[in-house]
């Protein structure tokens, strides 16, 4: 219990990036598979009991009354029948307000629609035991490089399960296990204005892989930890259009490639300008190329400090929410309370501000990073007059039969009064995961000509 102790000490320490990382020594990561989950969690549940003891997670024979196997929706979910134990709104936020993210806090100054509905605490997420197997070889192996571009010695299982820096906790999120080893899903794409309009801004098919999560692979076996391959299916003017992105696990040795191919031209192009804050064209211009999923791309703008832990209401077990059917996900200018649900549960808080040198549309950026499944669940966003001008949620809820998760993305301009939603709201959305790599070859740019048609 001692060793446990002082490495959640060790925890609240603010720790920039910058600094060379080595290993956690054996005595911390054999706290791993005891107070600690494998992949770092703790165990425990908090003291009040709000939050419980993990316990394993959902089994893999999960099946909900009305749930199709294979389906790859989760419309419904195990805990469906569950009713809120209490709703924080404008009138009584601070009560609640230290669980609360600022973000929340402003979403509910702002919005009198906006509201929280508060349910019970499932810590739902498991994985598979290929996955888990790596995870105490990582923390006694993997390193952090001293600019903090790269990581070393790791694979399958995030890097640091018991991380000692913000950089650390932001390249775990970078490799966590959401969507599985492979996918396929389409997802929709929304934007309400300020006035309650709703724009259809994308409807899109998307592939990834993820060779770093793979069991079968060796630390050191991929130059590249995900490959994105998005075709845009509607609106009509974007039908055709599709983009391939691939991230590297050294920033230094390699970089973020992105290559577009455009029916109209039937050619595909090199896109250097396709991260940071560039904000994506095709979805609007409501999301920026590092947004998808909390954080996307390069560190290198950024200082990164860790905060520590701390108990936060967030979206989790959404199932049914990121599955809401257009007419049922808004409530006036936000997403639906009545389809949302918020639970609370442990996060690590990551403070980004921006390095001397550096530009971004937000220099100040604050990510609230799941302790269950390494996932982005909120980021608040800042600009240059210190002013909080974006508020993120990625729901999460469990892809329970492949020992996984997902998430949608929820963005709110409180400058310009709109929201950008990134959800499977369509009857033909889905989600489905593998835990193996599948075809590797879609994923190149002459793949993307060949198979380009409109």
């Amino acid at each position: 219990m001692r060793v446990l102790q002082s490495v959640v000490a060790g925890l609240g320490l603010t720790l920039a990036c910058g600094v060379a990382t080595a290993a956690v020594s054996s005595q911390e990561a054999d706290e791993l598979g005891k107070s600690l989950t494998p992949w770092g969690a703790e165990v425990a549940g908090n003291a009040d009991k709000t939050i419980p003891a993990y316990a394993g997670g959902l089994p893999a024979s999960t099946d909900p009354a009305g749930w199709k196997k294979g389906s790859g929706r989760w419309d419904v979910g195990p805990f469906d029948q569950e009713k809120p134990l209490y709703s924080i709104t404008a009138a009584n936020y601070e009560t609640y307000s230290k669980r609360l993210t600022p973000g929340t806090v402003a979403m509910l100054k702002k919005y009198p629609e906006f509201r929280v509905d508060v349910y019970p605490t499932h810590r739902s997420v498991s994985y598979d035991k290929s996955w888990l197997a790596r995870c105490k070889d990582n923390a006694e192996s993997a390193k952090l490089s001293a600019s903090g571009d790269a990581v070393q010695d790791a694979y399958s299982c995030v890097p640091f399960p018991i991380p000692k820096t913000g950089t650390e906790v932001m390249w775990n999120a970078a490799l966590h296990n959401t969507f599985g080893v492979s996918s396929s899903l389409t997802l929709s794409f929304w934007l309400v204005d300020a006035d309650s309009n709703v724009t259809d801004i994308g409807h899109v098919a998307l592939n990834y892989a993820y060779p770093y999560r793979d069991p079968s692979k060796n630390a050191g076996s991929t130059d590249y930890y995900t490959y994105e391959l998005a075709r845009w299916l509607g609106p009509s003017s974007q039908v055709g259009t599709k983009i391939l992105t691939v991230f590297p696990m050294d920033w230094v040795k390699n970089q973020q490639l992105s290559w577009v191919y455009t029916p109209g031209t039937r050619r595909t192009r090199l896109a250097p300008e396709f991260s940071y804050d560039t904000p994506i064209a095709s979805n609007g211009g409501a999301l920026n190329y590092d947004e998808p999923y909390g954080f996307a791309g390069q560190l290198d703008r950024y200082n990164f400090k860790l905060l520590g832990k701390k108990e936060i209401y967030i979206p989790y077990n959404a199932g049914r929410m990121m599955f809401a059917s257009p007419d049922k996900m808004l409530a006036k200018r936000v997403f639906n309370p009545d389809v949302s649900r918020w639970e609370l549960h442990r996060v690590w808080v990551v403070d980004a501000t921006l390095k001397d040198g550096k530009r971004h549309s937000q220099p100040h950026r604050t990510f609230y990073v799941d302790e269950d499944t390494w996932a982005i669940s909120a980021v608040d966003g800042f600009d240059q007059s210190s002013n909080l001008v974006r508020v993120q949620y990625d729901p999460l809820f469990p892809v329970w039969d492949a020992g996984t998760t997902a998430q949608g993305v929820l963005i709110y301009d409180l400058s310009k009064g709109t929201l950008y939603i990134n959800s499977m709201s369509r009857p033909t959305d889905y989600v489905k995961s593998s835990d193996s790599l599948g075809d590797m070859n879609q994923f190149t740019p002459a793949a993307l000509t060949s198979s380009g048609v409109r």
